[in-house]
């Protein structure tokens, strides 16, 4: 009655259907829930194992750091096939994988885990060398790209005397490795084919919101001194801009307007904490914490995901949801 064939390319055909519009990455994030209830579940343990209470932003700024710039030679896509002839992509990943190694290197050598050269660590090194470059595999330049992005990160990294805050420098890298997503998601297996979901959009905007609390926080301080009815009128003026920019970003999916999006959140939170009293004291923490867990996410790498389960078991007081909520 049914040809084999036209039955089975119709099953074909659904199949690749479901997979064009399906967010993988939240799927996969579904499934990775048990292990990370387990992760919270003894974050305790793992923490007090691992020492992660003495000096946890530097221990779990170098790890994230590390584990971020292996997703990136590993799971980065092929220069050989990329959207546009001249693509800035390849330039841009070599700028992130300098600063992640480069802060990697300094909290390497502050830590202590690099105290003198062994043969333990020679081959460490020979081996991120050689997978920075097959990485880069099939053109040359590639190759030599991210090569010397990855030996001048740890030369600038083992010889620089300033010491980097690991945190917004962090909370940065991660911001740009967002925005690289978002310029070409098929390069990093975000969404079928590049096509983006509303749960993907979702996803890359909570993650930048994320990321500006926490320089938000960090960087303005309360005041208290704004009058109240010109507070009221600034923000609703700074809401209606808001939305506006949150549909055209759904609507085209542009940087450009992604980070106006950013840039709009970035002033209304800076008004509501300026004219604000006073702050939850581990909002910023909170917030690296859940944009870890976020990007995680987004690029499948559930040891971040797990990294920032266990920096926020180290946060001691907790703001909830309604003080976050009041920043927008």
């Amino acid at each position: 009655m049914f040809n084999d064939a036209v039955v089975a390319t119709t099953a074909l055909s659904s199949f690749n259907n479901a997979a064009l519009y399906s967010p993988f990455f939240f799927v996969v994030g579904l499934f990775v829930l048990p292990l990370l209830f387990v992760v919270y579940l003894y974050s305790n343990d793992f923490v007090l194992k691992f020492g992660l209470r003495d000096n946890t932003d530097d221990q779990i700024g170098f790890f994230s750091a590390l584990f971020l710039a292996l997703w990136l030679m590993l799971f980065g896509g092929n220069y050989a096939v990329m959207r546009d002839g001249i693509s800035l992509l390849p330039v841009l990943i070599a700028v992130v994988l300098f600063c992640l190694m480069a802060v990697s290197a300094q909290k390497c050598v502050q830590l202590g885990y690099i105290n003198k050269v062994q043969k333990t660590q020679l081959f460490l090194f020979i081996a991120l060398m050689v997978m920075a470059g097959f990485s880069a595999m099939p053109t040359w330049w590639g190759i030599l790209l991210q090569i010397s992005a990855v030996l001048c990160g740890i030369i600038v990294g083992c010889r620089i005397k300033c010491n980097l805050r690991l945190v917004p420098f962090l909370v940065l890298v991660l911001m740009l490795v967002v925005v690289l997503v978002l310029m070409q998601p098929e390069f990093f297996r975000f969404g079928q084919l590049g096509n983006l979901t509303i749960i993907h959009l979702l996803a890359i905007m909570f993650s930048g919101f994320c990321a500006i609390t926490v320089f938000m926080a960090r960087y303005v301080r309360p005041r208290g001194r704004i009058h109240h009815s010109a507070y009221i009128k600034l923000k609703w003026l700074f809401r209606i801009i808001l939305l506006l920019a949150f549909v055209l970003f759904i609507s085209t999916e542009s940087v450009p307007v992604f980070v106006g999006l950013m840039s709009t959140i970035g002033l209304l939170e800076a008004l509501s904490i300026y004219h604000s009293k006073n702050i939850p004291e581990n909002m910023q923490k909170q917030s690296c914490a859940i944009l870890l867990m976020c990007v995680g996410a987004i690029l499948i790498c559930p040891v971040l995901m797990g990294l920032g389960i266990l920096y926020w078991a180290t946060i001691d007081r907790k703001a909830n949801m309604a003080e976050f909520l009041k920043l927008l």
